[in-house]
């Protein structure tokens, strides 16, 4: 995967794992606290990580929609100080706790440029002109490409509880991950909260420990 590290010399770690084919800029109006530096992933082509955790005092996640299941394969097994998932779960592809199947397998069967658009719209709703906007949108060659790798890689891992999650926060109009499908995969497992909004949930923060407090 690729990955941008804002580092500042800090003694904390804050990690963002995106979601399939966002560009990183979605999550740089997010104030962020004191004593971290930030590590933004995407581009799960190869959903490998080379980076060392290991000068970092604390580390937190954040992760969003398939960003989910890609964040417990790179930080299974690593002690965190909080980890939050929005709008996902770690079972991305499965008719009770994440995208049916059928709908996940007929998205990527049909994706061209115009059904991407199609997706955009679901996915933000109100937030779309703000999320087209962005001009570090990745080209569409990419996406098909990451989509198809992730698809794959989901079908043939479907271990879940790698990661303690801590919180999960829940778009209540969601309509790419359905919100009934989240509630019945973190209820027994964090914290979770639900917000009036679409499955591009970002907007509605403003600072990154909004998403742990």
């Amino acid at each position: 995967m690729k990955y941008i590290w804002h580092r500042r010399q800090q003694p904390d770690l804050l990690v963002y794992f995106a979601g399939w084919g966002t560009p990183p800029s979605v999550i740089a109006h997010l104030g962020l606290p004191d004593g971290y530096d930030v590590l933004i992933c995407y581009d799960y082509r190869d959903v490998a990580l080379a980076f060392d955790f290991a000068p970092y005092r604390n580390i937190r996640v954040v992760a969003w929609s398939l960003g989910v299941w890609v964040a417990e394969r790179v930080l299974g097994g690593h002690s965190l100080l909080s980890a939050t998932a929005i709008n996902g779960t770690a079972n991305p592809c499965n008719a009770q706790y994440g995208i049916p199947p059928a709908i996940f397998t007929a998205t990527l069967a049909g994706l061209t440029p115009h059904s991407r658009q199609k997706f955009e719209r679901r996915m933000c709703g109100k937030g779309l002109s703000d999320y087209q906007q962005r001009q570090d949108q990745r080209r569409f060659d990419e996406l098909h490409a990451e989509l198809t790798a992730l698809f794959h890689a989901i079908c043939n891992d479907t271990r879940t509880d790698l990661l303690a999650w801590t919180h999960a926060v829940i778009g209540t109009q969601d309509k790419i991950f359905p919100a009934q499908n989240q509630h019945a995969y973190w209820a027994n497992r964090c914290a979770v909260r639900t917000l009036e909004g679409e499955h591009y949930l970002l907007p509605a923060f403003s600072r990154w420990d909004e998403l742990w407090t």
